[in-house]
């Protein structure tokens, strides 16, 4: 079974405090042209999307300089929806997931806020997220990357981004706006994001779909 995990984006598609919202133009049209074709005009950090090492890092690398084997892998999704706005997800929750996250490769933190999608509360209430600890700890997993189903693992007044500095540095990528909603409490998921590939890509908007698999025996008892 293919999930998708991706949020549509329109006109409408909320963005980061600053970025431009999307617009959509055609460029041929059926009509006068025999086919269409449209213009796209959206900020690299647009709807579901990836962050790479050069959003943020002065000497990070970009999105298009790094394998397709970092885009997927197997998911660990956690559920943190019971934590209030403006909570922090911490080092100390993580660490009772050590085994499932060790035979992980991202870890998924659902927050609820995906049900917040498309209304006021998405961007206006505090979201939970990672305190540094709780980063560096993810990094030590050694996994490929981290998603949530908030706009950012930082609170969106942290002008510092610390979390987002210390999973970067670390070599992970970080895919936000994610639905994940279907995912919680399964752990046979499959996870793939497959950003747009372009020439120093600090981020991309991604297609992303979860497979349900029967993994290893072994890798199951390792959790």
């Amino acid at each position: 079974m293919i999930i998708d995990l991706t949020h549509t984006i329109s006109p409408e598609t909320f963005v980061y405090p600053g970025t431009p919202r999307p617009a959509f133009s055609p460029t041929r049209t059926l009509a006068q042209n025999g086919a269409r074709e449209t213009l796209l005009q959206m900020g690299s950090h647009t709807g579901t999307h990836m962050d790479a090492p050069r959003h943020i890092l002065p000497d990070g690398c970009g999105l298009d300089q790094l394998p397709p084997s970092q885009f997927c892998g197997r998911a660990a999704v956690l559920d943190v929806s019971h934590l209030s706005a403006g909570s922090y997800i911490t080092a100390d929750f993580l660490r009772q997931q050590n085994g499932y996250l060790r035979s992980a490769d991202y870890a998924l933190l659902y927050t609820g806020w995906e049900k917040k999608w498309g209304t006021e509360a998405f961007l206006s209430e505090p979201f939970p997220v990672l305190d540094e600890e709780a980063a560096r700890y993810l990094v030590c997993c050694g996994l490929k990357g981290i998603g949530t189903d908030a706009i950012s693992v930082d609170p969106l007044d942290c002008g510092e981004y610390p979390a987002h500095h210390v999973l970067l540095t670390g070599g992970l990528v970080i895919v936000e706006n994610l639905c994940l909603k279907k995912l919680v409490g399964r752990k046979d998921v499959m996870f793939f994001a497959l950003p747009l590939k372009y020439a120093g890509a600090d981020g991309a908007p991604v297609r992303a779909i979860a497979e349900f698999r029967d993994f290893p025996e072994k890798e199951m008892m390792e959790e």
